[in-house]
């Protein structure tokens, strides 16, 4: 009777102790599991923000009609700046542009010739891009033109462009546009003129 009390008393002795090695076995697998380290994340790329004041330059293309009649292209300059806010899904702006001589060699029945012109717009554009350094925009806004004979008359312009940021900084665009003006000069004369342009800018 002792005997074979003692016989079992070894046997879960020793069972006891190789559930313990086993579990000490299990126990270091897990920590090796749980200690192993996860690939890191890819960093996301910077996200760019359009809010912020801005100027620049360009050239542009264009054909102008008056009275229905085509008075041939120009190739004229100007000068821009502006004021955007970015909403995220949504980036507003207003803008001014100057054109001075637009057309200048463009003359009307009467001897006057164009002097400039200058627009205020109003845009609203996406970014289209994942960074969101691409802008495209439509634009939208009342126009003045300026004639030799210190006469200015009032229309509209519509258009469409592309900004696309080089540095934190720099940027470069371009776009088209349409603009009607009436009852220019005393003859009344009614222009219509569509333009393609490029320019350069600065963001502050």
């Amino acid at each position: 009777m002792m005997k074979t009390m003692t016989t079992s008393a070894l046997a879960i002795l020793l069972a006891s102790g190789a559930m313990a090695g086993s579990q000490t076995k299990a126990g270091d697998f897990m920590d090796d599991v749980v200690a192993t380290p996860e690939p890191a994340a890819p960093a996301a790329a910077p996200r760019f923000n359009w809010t912020g004041a801005y100027a620049g330059a360009g050239v542009g293309y264009g054909r102008m009609s008056i009275r229905g009649e085509d008075s041939g292209d120009s190739i004229a300059g100007g000068a821009f700046a502006g004021y955007r806010m970015d909403m995220d899904s949504t980036v507003f702006g207003a803008e001014l542009v100057v054109s001075p001589g637009t057309f200048g060699t463009a003359r009307f029945a009467n001897g006057d010739r164009i002097r400039g012109a200058a627009s205020l717009l109003l845009s609203a554009g996406i970014p289209l891009t994942e960074d969101r350094r691409t802008l495209g925009y439509v634009t939208a806004g009342p126009s003045v033109l300026s004639t030799s004979d210190s006469e200015y008359s009032l229309g509209a312009t519509v258009g469409l462009g592309v900004d696309h940021m080089l540095t934190e900084q720099l940027f470069v665009r371009g776009g088209v546009n349409y603009t009607a003006i009436n009852d220019v000069t005393d003859d009344d004369y009614r222009t219509r003129t569509t333009a393609a342009t490029v320019g350069v800018g600065f963001r502050f």
